[in-house]
């Protein structure tokens, strides 16, 4: 394929369209080129910057920019002749001042980043419990009440977030549209979102955590958030909605169960382990130690 056949251009594509890309690239790669938070944006008005790659006007490239972070698809059968260069190019021009997504951390990002010396800088790993059951479901401390979402919990469910993922680049920042957003989304039921709360002395009862769980497929369901404030933490709060959260799924027929969790949480990291979670595999952040060159 010659680059000079190939036209990049910043104007909104069809959202089916990119999703048929992401599609062609899973189905080869085994993992999703884009993340979940640059489809909501795709679904949801576009992120900041965006460029497409066409060839004999089929769509074999995308890209976008969002927070200083690039993700890009390339279609499998278009791959190593320059294209995701080419979009990187038309996305900023100062590409080496920007963070690199790498999904799966596969080889060809690998070999990417070796060549243009870029380091990974954030590592989210991607754990698996299979199969789902059984679950060994632990009691919620006393005082404490899990049960369904309802709607007039989203302000103290906003703020529990915050405070719980206030290290988190992504997750943190969730507002009242990011929550509405997320909710629009074909696969939202609020049966599948469970939330802790406690009741005081003077009978007011507050939010202190949640467990969203997401349903993928017939066989496959994730812990999509699990968050706890920071205030009620260490009380088995956490340990009480992760089995409640993943009975829910067992109860529904999953068979697997996955989740997302940063590296650098180790104690994380192992509470999931003794739920029975083992990496599968980790998606990758790449920068570059400095920026005075532009050649990606």
């Amino acid at each position: 394929m010659s680059l000079q056949r190939t036209t990049f251009s910043t104007a909104v594509p069809d959202t089916a369209e990119v999703r048929s890309l992401v599609e062609a690239a899973r189905a080869v790669d085994g993992t999703a080129a884009l993340n979940e938070a640059a489809m909501i944006s795709i679904n949801h008005g576009g992120p900041e910057r965006q460029v497409t790659a066409r060839f004999a006007e089929a769509l074999i490239g995308y890209g976008l920019l969002a927070d200083g972070h690039v993700q890009v698809v390339v279609d499998p059968d278009h791959r190593r002749s320059g294209v995701a260069t080419g979009i990187v190019g038309e996305l900023s021009d100062h590409p080496r001042s920007l963070a690199y997504w790498a999904f799966g951390d596969l080889a060809g990002a690998k070999a990417w980043a070796a060549a243009c010396g870029a380091e990974p800088v954030r590592k989210l790993l991607i754990m698996e419990r299979s199969p789902a059951g059984p679950v060994e479901v632990v009691p919620p401390p006393a005082g404490v009440t899990i049960r369904g979402y309802r709607a007039e919990d989203a302000e103290e469910l906003i703020a529990v977030n915050a405070r719980a993922f206030s290290h988190h680049p992504e997750q943190g920042a969730m507002d009242a549209a990011d929550l509405a957003s997320r909710m629009s989304e074909d696969w939202y039921r609020p049966e599948d979102l469970l939330v802790a709360t406690v009741t005081d002395a003077d009978g007011r009862s507050r939010l202190t955590g949640f467990h969203w769980t997401k349903q993928h497929d017939a066989e496959t369901g994730e812990v999509y958030v699990l968050a706890v404030d920071p205030e009620a933490g260490g009380g088995g709060i956490g340990r009480a909605l992760l089995t409640a959260g993943l009975q829910h799924l067992v109860d529904l027929g999953k068979r697997r169960v996955i989740l997302y969790v940063e590296d650098d949480q180790p104690r994380v990291v192992e509470i999931y382990r003794r739920a029975g979670f083992e990496v599968i595999h980790q998606d990758v952040v790449y920068a570059f130690p400095d920026a005075d060159s532009d050649r990606v």
